[in-house]
């Protein structure tokens, strides 16, 4: 209690004294812890707004992934252990902002397509018959209507309804009604019956659901030759392909649409950690698996963006409380030689050095405390 008097007793003495000198060391060392803080949320704000200027410099499916497993068997029983295994990894690792999934599947671009049963395959264009998830919701059919499924008591000789796109139906002169064949094996009499039930259209080419490229409605160039799109259902593709020929192979992919919204300054590394780990979980089972995605490139060109925005502002940060605390250096010398005579007071009556200093640093320490 006789420590906390003194203390007292001094702060109202320096209070009278020194009122001057301690408002100006007071606003100093606000000064001070004001500008540092200052900074530190400034530079947090720079992240953030940085980082949302960052994704919306790009569309939306840019930072979507894509995943596209290769040669790949036609049949369902290697496609379901597929998607339980992406259904498991991507939820593990992105289901926070993880929107929504679209499956695909594809035979390769190599089955020669055929006007009747007996054309030549040499020089025929290729056909490559597909299935998408929500394709139907996402297209608009210009003639005709969308394809029934045959059901798995279909037999080899029922045909397959299709559509195809639009302009690759003009190109190939393929109309509603038409029946084309694909060879599934070259030098082989086998024919895959395909029956044109409509043409279609996509209803907004530029919807992030294409992931920037809705190449399902156009004949694609391959070398020399063309690549003739055919969307069928899932179904078909899997009982009316990939059961009557196991040993064609194909791809198989999802679209995984992300909510880049959940991506903040804090979190970016670790989202691009985790889209880079999905790629290895799935590598694992199956090799040469891609995951496509700018999301981890965004991230990178954020962080060396930031980290140069960065230099400057703690450089002037630094600067300016450099220049403060020199002149609170300044202060506080001259309220250390005006406490001469409160030490020579005290000394008098017997209080050691030690003491002394520890009243005299208690007094000053509640000013600064105040003013932090």
């Amino acid at each position: 209690m006789q420590l906390f008097s003194m203390v007292f007793w001094l702060l109202r003495r320096r209070l009278r004294h020194s009122w001057l000198l301690l408002a100006v060391t007071s606003f100093g060392i606000l000064a001070s812890v004001t500008i540092m803080a200052t900074g530190a949320l400034y530079s947090r704000a720079l992240g953030e707004a940085g980082l949302r200027h960052s994704v919306a410099s790009f569309d939306p499916e840019v930072h979507d992934v894509q995943i596209i497993a290769q040669n790949r068997p036609l049949g369902r029983t290697d496609y379901l252990a597929l998607e339980r295994l992406n259904d498991e990894a991507s939820n593990e690792r992105l289901a926070e902002m993880l929107r929504g999934t679209e499956r695909f599947g594809r035979t390769q671009a190599n089955l020669s397509l055929l006007t009747t049963p007996t054309s030549s395959v040499l020089g025929a264009p290729s056909g490559r018959p597909f299935f998408l998830t929500g394709f139907q919701e996402h297209s608009t059919l210009i003639k005709g209507r969308w394809p029934e499924s045959r059901g798995a008591q279909a037999g080899e000789d029922d045909d397959i309804e299709v559509v195809l796109g639009s302009e690759t139906s003009r190109k190939l002169s393929y109309l509603v009604g038409d029946r084309i064949f694909l060879a599934p094996r070259r030098g082989m009499s086998d024919r895959i019956a395909f029956n044109v039930v409509g043409v279609a259209d996509p209803i907004d080419a530029s919807e992030e659901y294409w992931m920037g490229a809705p190449n399902h409605f156009d004949l694609i160039p391959v070398g020399e030759s063309v690549v003739a799109p055919i969307f069928l259902n899932e179904e078909d593709f899997f009982q009316g392909i990939g059961a009557r020929y196991p040993t064609l192979v194909g791809d198989f992919g999802f679209f995984l649409f992300l909510d880049s919204g959940y991506l903040t300054a804090g979190n970016a590394q670790h989202v691009k950690q985790q889209v880079q780990g999905l790629e290895t979980d799935l590598n694992k089972v199956y090799p040469r698996t891609l995951v496509l995605s700018r999301l981890g490139l965004t991230v990178e060109e954020f962080d060396k963006a930031l980290t140069l925005a960065k230099i400057p502002l703690y450089l002037y940060l630094s600067l300016v409380v450099v220049v403060v605390l020199y002149f609170l250096a300044l202060i506080t010398g001259t309220l250390g030689r005006s406490q001469a005579e409160e030490a020579g007071q005290l000394r008098s009556r017997g209080a050691s050095v030690l003491q002394v200093s520890g009243v005299l640093a208690l007094a000053e320490a509640g000013v600064a405390v105040l003013a932090m």
